[in-house]
């Protein structure tokens, strides 16, 4: 297999030629596969039949139509497409339309080269287990029930794996949620074993949900999920009630040690 094609190939959709060259620049800086950029989202659809992006950059504000409708389309169409919403917008409700059409990141312009690429990083992480486990049919083979789950994180990538790997382990994921608000509802409803939740999502942050949850519920085991390995977010996690902790970017090792420890505590 060559270099280019172990590379995850990125399409950018802007307006701006400048921020299209900015992206591209870095994105290649980075080792990525930039398969394309576009100034408008007319033709977005058979361009990805074309190039076979593994992950989309995606501008909000689009001549012709709204990042916000092609997302929701290319989610429809190419579930298994990753997609990074960068938006110059400071509506702050769109955060949160973006994670509920299937966004895997978002990101808010002015950025920065670390922000971007950490949103990148912890994607293409995903995105390559997920299609690890799409080749080798039995890496990732489901086993018989044991637990039930709620996973709650504001990438849709990164649910999806996390909803994988727990398969194979036997926990159905009986709710997913992509904020605290909602991941402390499912767990009202469903009442699950476990719950994972992510520090960080729109709406309400998995600290608050955890109050939340268990002050509903003393028994569920709750697992919190973070890219920061805060000493500070630890002890205030494990002061609120929290049962473990899954560190990103994640493996499914890892993962599944981590889940059995708590699930047998």
């Amino acid at each position: 297999m060559s270099q280019t094609q172990n590379k995850l190939r990125i399409l950018i959709v802007d307006d701006s030629v400048c921020m299209r060259n900015v992206l591209r620049t870095l994105m290649k800086s980075a080792d990525y596969d930039v398969v394309g950029d576009l100034a408008d989202g007319t033709k977005l659809l058979p361009v990805i039949d074309k190039v076979s992006p593994h992950i989309i950059c995606l501008d909000y504000n689009l001549p012709g139509t709204d990042g916000l409708s092609l997302l929701k389309e290319v989610h429809s169409t190419y579930p298994n497409i990753a997609v990074i919403m960068i938006t110059g917008s400071e509506n702050p409700e769109l955060e949160v339309l973006a994670v509920e059409a299937g966004s895997s990141g978002f990101i808010r312009k002015p950025f920065s080269q670390e922000q971007i690429l950490t949103v990148l990083k912890k994607v293409e992480h995903a995105q390559r287990l997920l299609l690890f486990a799409e080749k080798k049919q039995n890496s990732f083979e489901e086993k018989p029930c044991r637990a039930t789950a709620v996973i709650a994180d504001d990438s849709l990538t990164l649910r999806k794996l996390l909803k994988t790997i727990l398969s194979h382990m036997g926990i159905e994921v009986v709710g997913e949620a992509y904020d605290g608000k909602q991941a402390a509802e499912l767990v009202a409803l469903h009442k699950p074993d476990i719950v994972c939740l992510d520090f960080e999502m729109p709406v309400m942050n998995g600290l608050d949900a955890l109050k939340i949850i268990r002050s509903q519920n003393a028994a569920i085991k709750v697992v919190m999920v973070t890219a920061m390995a805060s000493r500070e977010l630890f002890i205030r996690a494990t002061k609120e009630g929290a049962n473990g902790y899954i560190i990103k970017p994640f493996h499914p090792d890892k993962i599944t040690e981590n889940i059995s420890q708590v699930l047998a505590s």
